[in-house]
């Protein structure tokens, strides 16, 4: 695959993730740039043995943000409902929207009770569309500490959410 379909076919998932964790749409695309000029400039080095290219660039991105987040000493998790139009997808729907019947403020407050590790990790499951093996490798987790932890933190929410308790008998 050549460069320019790489840029093509991540930048959506990139910048969603980016702009999920910074908060900020000119921080974001500053971000996004900096990871496909780092791609860009390491893109003979890519090896398809160490991980596909979503782990890759999801790898750079993280570490951008991550640079980013202690560079400006923003430790604050933007809450969600912030982005309702941004995130790619098939299906074109607003993940804001009611088709889960929730209420967005109350899913945004229990976003905030996670923690940052946690809401990390929900961020790439569900607003950069990543595999728990695509996880695993941006993260330097195991496979299964990946589902184990997305898991744990599904359980939270459902609680604080619904007040049951879906932990494992």
């Amino acid at each position: 695959m050549e460069f320019p379909e790489v840029y093509e076919e991540f930048f959506a998932r990139i910048y969603s993730y980016i702009r999920c964790r910074i908060g900020a749409d000119a921080a974001a695309e500053d971000i996004s740039s900096a990871v496909f000029q780092k791609a860009l400039a390491r893109f003979e080095q890519y090896n398809p043995a160490r991980g596909n290219m979503a782990q890759w660039l999801f790898g750079i991105a993280r570490n951008e943000v991550n640079s980013c987040l202690r560079k400006a000493a923003i430790l604050k998790f933007f809450p969600l409902d912030l982005f309702g139009d941004i995130f790619p997808g098939e299906s074109g729907r607003d993940p804001g929207t009611g088709d889960t019947g929730g209420d967005i403020a109350e899913l945004v407050s229990a976003l905030g009770m996670l923690e940052p590790r946690e809401r990390d990790m929900i961020t790439l499951k569900f607003y950069s569309e990543m595999t728990n093996r695509e996880i695993a490798a941006v993260t330097g987790l195991s496979e299964s500490n990946v589902g184990t932890i997305l898991y744990r933190c599904m359980a939270k929410l459902r609680k604080q959410l619904t007040g049951e308790n879906y932990d494992a008998p």
